[in-house]
């Protein structure tokens, strides 16, 4: 019973339950060896892939140096950008390699050491102690670590700021994410040194200078590549001649700059038009006569071994009569006292070059799309004579004749609002038959306005009368002042019935013109 209840192991149990252990323990050997040897040969990846990148770097130097003595102009406009990059990049590395030869030399016992042994792999303590324990100046080595990567970060990101956002993502100092469900993320600074086998914070300081070398030789190109950056760069040499305008007024000036595409400014090549060589690279001359016109001519350009190539070239242009397009905005003719707005154009001719000069007219002013033209004079024509600036002379263009109207009479009408709640108008019985009551109710004053027409004049309502009737037919008369009906008037729309009449009259509305009309009446009828 004894031993029943204190499950004693037979021997054979014990040997099974020994071999688990071991077993599970050379398992776990295994696994971390693995891991080991993975870090150890990303890290001899991260080494070579260095040694690449020093060896692209002297390419990269090698071709600015050469760019300083065959283009010094341009190579030393970059060069305090180039001299900077390469100094942050080799002082950040430089303070990497001092880390990781701390970390190596501590752990091997030996200052002279330069590799882990593989079985030095494996140690978790020298990395964390020299990481987050050891100080200088009172801050870690993480600390100083994270602070010089930050500082290189946001340094290349000025270089080329178009790579700016890959940059801060390769650099990132951001916390790490938790590998366990639910886990807090860790410190930068704890996901390089703590708890980390040597090997591996070996490995991620290796990844950083190797990230180093590949931004610096990044950045050098772009610089390098940005020297010609203002360079036109074509596989394609074309002669052209580029007139500052093609349509030309008779008494005007032709000028047209002639020109070798892609060619280098520093160098003239020799031009010739209708035989006659060309002194400078613009051709001009007066236009005394109408119609289309061509001319043709050759370019001779000297290349570098001293041999010539010849470029042949042709344009046209188009000499004019002075003309001018002058048009009215609301009609094809000019209203009395009325401010109308003009439009003027002249091809080829810039806006605040042209001016008018009309005649009987009060007034004029130029606004930001043409003039405002007040005639004087109704039945007197208004003669608008154009005038531009061109090439620095001011030219008669064209005289445009218009016929000068008075501003035609408005019709008083109701204003009332509509079921809608719109304002609306009632012109009388003649144009809208009757009204509703509900809707006449609503009425509180009298407007002059223009019926169905394109202008857009205010009128203003001076006076004006209600003519009703009593209950033994005889016409009564409310006058009001202004546009505004008064409580008599509104109390005679409110008491009238249906098929009842009244009649609005002796209207008189102020124009913009100045002058004052008595408007027609208006048959106001119920339904």
């Amino acid at each position: 019973m004894g031993g029943a209840k204190n499950c004693p192991e037979t021997p054979r149990q014990k040997m099974i339950s020994m071999m688990y252990l071991v077993l599970t323990a050379m398992l776990a050997l295994n696994v971390s060896a693995q891991i080991l040897n993975g870090y150890a040969l990303v890290n001899d990846s991260m080494k070579k892939n260095i040694t690449i990148s020093d060896g692209k770097l002297e390419n990269l130097s090698n071709e600015f140096d050469g760019l300083l003595h065959s283009d010094s102009i341009k190579a030393n406009k970059v060069k305090p950008r180039v001299d900077s990059v390469i100094v942050q990049s080799d002082e950040f590395c430089k303070y990497i390699s001092e880390l990781e030869k701390k970390i190596i030399t501590t752990i091997m016992g030996d200052p002279n050491a330069t590799e882990l042994d593989e079985s030095m792999n494996g140690d978790l303590n020298v990395a964390s102690q020299i990481g987050l324990v050891d100080k200088v100046d009172g801050k870690t080595n993480a600390a100083i670590l994270k602070e010089k990567m930050e500082s290189y970060r946001e340094f290349m990101a000025t270089i080329d700021t178009a790579k700016a956002q890959s940059i801060r993502s390769t650099f990132s100092t951001d916390p790490l994410s938790s590998t366990e469900k639910g886990g807090k993320p860790r410190a930068w600074e704890s996901g390089v040194f703590e708890d980390m086998p040597a090997i591996a914070t070996l490995t991620v300081l290796n990844k950083i200078k190797n990230d180093v070398k590949i931004t610096e030789s990044e950045a050098l190109a772009y610089l390098i590549g940005s020297m010609d950056a203002g360079d036109f760069r074509v596989n394609k040499i074309q002669a052209l001649a580029i007139p500052n305008s093609s349509y030309i007024m008779r008494g005007g000036k032709y000028s047209a700059q002639i020109i070798l595409a892609a060619t280098d400014s520093t160098k003239k090549p020799v031009i010739t038009i209708n035989g006659t060589p060309l002194e400078k690279d613009r051709y001009e001359f007066v236009c005394n006569s109408v119609g289309t016109k061509k001319y043709a001519g050759s370019m001779v350009l000297t290349k570098k071994n001293g041999e010539t190539q010849t470029y042949n070239f042709e344009s046209e242009y188009t000499v004019g009569e002075p003309t001018a397009t002058v048009s009215a905005d609301l009609m094809n003719v000019l209203y009395a006292g009325f401010k109308n707005p003009i439009s003027v154009s002249v091809p080829g001719v810039a806006a605040n070059s042209i001016e008018i000069s009309p005649s009987n007219i009060k007034s004029s002013s130029r606004t930001a799309t043409g003039w405002l033209v007040v005639p004087a004079k109704v039945g007197t024509p208004c003669n608008i004579s154009v005038s531009a600036k061109v090439d620095g002379k001011t030219q008669h263009i064209a005289t445009k004749t218009f016929r000068v109207k008075k501003l035609p009479d408005p019709l008083a009408m109701i204003e009332y609002t509509n079921a809608q709640g719109i304002k609306s108008r009632y012109r009388g019985n003649s144009f809208d038959k009757a009204i509703a009551k509900p809707l006449l109710i609503t009425a509180r004053r009298i407007v002059a306005e223009l019926n169905d027409s394109d202008l857009d004049v205010k009128y203003k309502v001076l006076e004006f009368s209600l003519n009703y009737f009593d209950s033994m037919g005889n016409t009564l008369i409310e006058k009001a002042s202004g546009d505004q009906l008064n409580e008599k008037q509104l109390k005679i729309f409110r008491e009238m019935t249906n098929r009842k009449t009244v009649y609005i009259s002796n209207t008189k509305a102020l124009g913009q013109d100045g002058l004052t009309r008595t408007l027609p009446p208006v048959e106001v009828k119920i339904k």
